[in-house]
């Protein structure tokens, strides 16, 4: 039996909320720590868990998805263009997927279900992309691999290294280089035992229809780690040592390796995994759920800088706060303190052939139902960064962009005394995913 639960973004009261739906929350609070750490960050994603004999998914909707009969399908959907837009920019290291895996996904997500199958299947094409990054990772490599790195001390231990010892000014540091074996048959004992612990402590709570194909990928792969390496049979991990010091040190070697330790903590949840969050991993010693979940407002604005740079035209330039340098310093002055440096960083600068800035633009996420509920500080720092930024450009275009406006496209204008103060566009970029809709209204107005 499954149990759909929608709630939604920066829910206040999610107790409330469930008793309203007529949903005993007394049978599963034990759960909730974490979900509540999750709202009230401002995050969304799902929380799936069996108790009993009933799977219980509880869906944190964003603010653009309404609940209703096709929100799970839609909210997958948002899911599949996160990881979309992910795989583009890497900037979320831990919700990785390869682009088969992503197009088998969407493949499926275009059928006309809207059963409890959408989020589930999505759920097995997840755990399909830890599994085979796990693969990818170990068919490159052999037992041992010696690498050189450098090395400095103030005594001679290995071969020095000529040309960076005479560049060093310090001379009580002698660089050397020194010959350094990657264990990887360590790696993949580890990698061994997180796939015997991920069968039995959380295996348990998948679909029964996607059971037997994760299985036998899981078993395929356990075989091939114990015919290629010599795997320590009296190796015992746990929850609690997956997350020590010890091993993340044992996997600290080079970048690959340390991808590899995100994947193997993905299969068991990767927000969860560490202690500064609210939640204890001794808590969750049945580790029977599944979660995902994600900031929309981080996810939008890298889905508007896609759009947007799509929408360029030639020669045209953008640059992203959160991807180049838009940011522009200034004095704050004081007659009686200290004076300090601060700066503007709007979220896009759009820049014509010639180099000069054309637009100044920040995204919004929120939604905007009236004109009333645009707030001050948006535009007016949206000013700010304008005039800070174009200084020689007389003329530029201000923006703001918002995922639902009551109207698409709009110049609003700000009076004072009866004159036209700042000018500036109301731009909608809708998480609808029809990127040719979008740039319809952008290529008109920016």
């Amino acid at each position: 039996m499954y149990q759909t639960i929608f709630l939604r973004e920066n829910e206040k009261d999610i107790f409330q909320t469930l008793k309203n739906q007529g949903i005993k929350t007394e049978i599963f609070e034990h759960h909730f720590s974490n979900l509540f750490n999750r709202v009230y960050n401002n995050e969304v994603g799902y929380y799936l868990f069996r108790q009993d004999k009933t799977v219980y998914k509880i869906i944190v909707l964003p603010k653009t998805i309404e609940p209703s009969k096709s929100a799970e399908k839609e909210f997958v959907n948002y899911l599949l263009h996160y990881y979309r837009i992910n795989n583009l920019y890497k900037f979320d290291t831990s919700k990785k997927i390869p682009d088969s895996l992503l197009q088998l996904a969407f493949k499926s997500n275009n059928s006309d279900t809207q059963t409890h199958e959408v989020l589930s299947e999505f759920q097995s094409h997840r755990y399909d992309a830890i599994i085979q990054s796990i693969e990818e990772f170990f068919k490159c490599h052999k037992n041992s691999k010696r690498i050189k790195v450098d090395h400095v001390s103030q005594s001679i231990k290995h071969k020095l290294n000529l040309s960076r010892n005479v560049k060093e000014l310090d001379k009580s540091k002698i660089h050397q280089i020194q010959n350094r074996d990657i264990a990887f048959s360590m790696l993949a004992t580890v990698t061994y035992s997180a796939l015997k612990l991920f069968i039995t402590q959380k295996y348990s709570g998948l679909d029964e229809k996607y059971q037997n194909k994760l299985f036998q990928k899981i078993k395929k792969l356990q075989t091939t780690l114990l015919k290629k390496y010599k795997i320590d049979n009296g190796y015992k991990l746990s929850l609690a040592s997956l997350q020590s010091i010890k091993l993340t040190r044992l996997f600290a070697k080079n970048n690959e390796s340390q991808e590899l330790l995100i994947n193997i903590k993905s299969l068991f949840g990767f927000e969860q995994m560490y202690r500064g969050d609210a939640l204890s991993v001794e808590l969750r010693e049945d580790m029977t759920s599944h979660s995902l979940f994600i900031n929309p407002n981080h996810f939008y604005e890298w889905y508007v800088y896609d759009i947007l740079k799509a929408s360029l035209q030639d020669g045209e330039s953008i640059a992203f706060d959160k991807k180049n340098n838009t940011k522009k310093e200034y004095r704050l002055e004081s007659q009686t303190s200290k004076s300090i440096t601060k700066s503007s960083n709007p979220d896009f600068i759009i820049k014509n052939k010639e180099g000069r800035v054309k637009a100044v633009l920040d995204a919004k996420w929120k939604i905007i139902k009236k004109l009333e509920d645009i707030n001050s500080n948006d535009f007016l720092k949206l000013q700010f960064d304008g005039e800070l930024i174009a200084q020689r450009d007389a003329r530029i275009a201000h923006c703001l962009i918002y995922p639902k406006l009551y109207s698409k496209n709009e110049t609003l204008t700000i009076t004072y005394n009866n004159q036209n103060y700042f000018d500036f566009k109301l731009l909608e970029v809708a998480i609808d995913f029809q990127s040719e809709a979008s740039l319809y209204y952008i290529k008109g107005t920016v």
